[in-house]
């Protein structure tokens, strides 16, 4: 049983996927995304991110999981991003 999702007495039941990319941010082969099983948006996923290995893709997905188990997940889309600062 996972969190409640965004909607009213909705189950949210968050799965990672993890795997190797030949494209990507260089030196950081392992992409990994956190979405929810049921209703997958394979471009609008719950979490995601690159790492220069496997076990640390495995690692920081059950971090993430573990955090959004006890906040409310939100999609991408839906966070707040961090407001841009110029670097003058």
């Amino acid at each position: 049983m996972g969190p409640e999702g965004p909607g009213l007495g909705t189950q949210v039941h968050l799965h990672a996927r993890i795997f190797r990319r030949t494209e990507g941010p260089p030196g950081s082969p392992w992409y990994v995304d956190i979405d929810d099983l049921a209703d997958p948006q394979p471009d609008d996923p719950y979490w995601y991110g690159y790492y220069g290995s496997q076990r640390a893709a495995v690692d920081a997905a059950c971090q993430r999981m573990a955090a959004l188990r006890r906040d409310r997940p939100a999609r991408i889309s839906q966070q707040a991003l961090p407001r841009a600062t110029s670097a003058a």
